[in-house]
């Protein structure tokens, strides 16, 4: 029986209503440093593009400190003061505009009235901005503890991070289900780690995968119930 139900944050929680480069723009206008937003995005990509050849030559993970360097090259780029990087970098997860799916805080509920533990398990920069991003969005209440691979310092599909959870929660792998929107990362990642897991496919894409698949988050109490 399921006692466990763990959602991916991104793209199964809540989805960004701006551009990043907006973002990054507003909130260097707000610490006073007047720049052309066009450059900002231009900064921005390069800084991306650095990143992913940096990941896929080294390994490794988005954590603060690749964040905190990210946003330097941006400063960088841009001519300004790479001494702000820390100010901005706290700053900013309380800058991001984030909007939540209609279907999520109505599942969240019926699921917490049927008694299921709930968590969330993201890739995401760390546990402080995780708790940040759903507190803004008033739903981080819903859940009993959150994982964060920033701080835990490994990603989905990796198995320890699920590994993690399920020791946190004290629970078997058969007694927990994690729900996310990609499915190398959410549904393989916790299959391979033995949690029930669920592809979260809201455009309705994966059709051809041979997997546990919800095209609507209000699907989940039903699917739950047939493990019982």
């Amino acid at each position: 029986m399921v006692k466990i139900v763990s959602l991916d944050f991104g793209g199964t929680i809540a989805y960004e209503l701006e551009k990043e480069h907006v973002v990054y723009h507003r909130l260097l206008e707000e610490l006073g440093y007047s720049t052309d937003l066009n450059l900002v995005e231009k900064a921005l990509k390069e800084a991306r593009d650095w990143w992913r050849e940096e990941r896929a030559r080294t390994g490794r993970i988005w954590n603060m400190d690749v964040y905190l360097e990210l946003i330097k090259r941006v400063l960088k780029a841009l001519g300004l003061p790479i001494e702000i990087a820390p100010d901005f970098l706290k700053i900013l997860p309380h800058r991001v505009k984030l909007g939540v799916y209609e279907d999520v805080e109505p599942t969240l509920k019926e699921l917490k009235s049927k008694g299921y533990r709930l968590i969330v398990i993201s890739n995401v920069s760390s546990l402080d901005n995780l708790s940040i991003y759903l507190s803004r969005v008033g739903l981080r209440d819903y859940f009993e503890f959150l994982i964060a691979s920033g701080t835990v310092g490994f990603e989905k599909p990796d198995s320890r991070i699920f590994e993690l959870a399920l020791e946190k929660a004290g629970v078997s792998p058969a007694e927990m289900m994690h729900i996310g929107d990609d499915y190398e990362a959410d549904y393989l990642g916790a299959e391979n780690a033995g949690l029930i897991g669920v592809l979260l496919d809201r455009k309705n894409v994966h059709g051809d995968k041979q997997c546990r698949r919800i095209v609507e988050l209000t699907e989940l109490p039903d699917l739950l119930a047939s493990f019982t």
